[in-house]
């Protein structure tokens, strides 16, 4: 079982950011508890929320790079540079930097253009009153 308050995130999060629940992962939450899963199902949601603030971040920090560098796109070393001078929440390679870039610049998403291995800035992730400013259950 899940409260109305978990399940209301959960809806809320889907919502705002199609795709942010990965019905498998939520499976696997499900299936390991037993009564009341609200605890495993927040750390789900907490953890859908750092993956959607770090997306946000990385956004823009492209945004930023290019307004400060008057540039009109950068690759993936000059962005993997910038990041890691901007005091990052967790440590990315290259490579899983290029694919989260992609993701984003993808079709389905539209938060960066790209030009070949260039990205460019098209629109933030997270607008005004966002979902990651309230966790309504903290996990610790």
């Amino acid at each position: 079982m899940i409260s109305p308050e978990i399940l209301q995130d959960l809806v809320e999060m889907q919502a705002k950011y199609p795709g942010s629940i990965d019905l498998m992962k939520l499976k696997e939450c499900l299936q390991g508890a037993y009564g009341l899963a609200d605890e495993q199902v927040a750390r789900y949601l907490q953890q859908v929320r750092g993956e959607i603030e770090l997306r946000s971040r990385l956004v823009e920090l492209v945004k930023n790079y290019l307004e400060n560098s008057k540039s009109d796109s950068a690759g993936v070393e000059t962005l993997h540079g910038a990041y890691f001078s901007s005091n990052p929440p967790q440590s990315l390679t290259p490579e899983q930097l290029q694919e989260i870039l992609i993701e984003l610049s993808s079709p389905l998403t539209g938060y960066l253009g790209r030009k070949g291995d260039r990205f460019y800035f098209l629109r933030p992730l997270l607008e005004g009153d966002d979902l990651m400013a309230r966790p309504r259950n903290p996990v610790s």
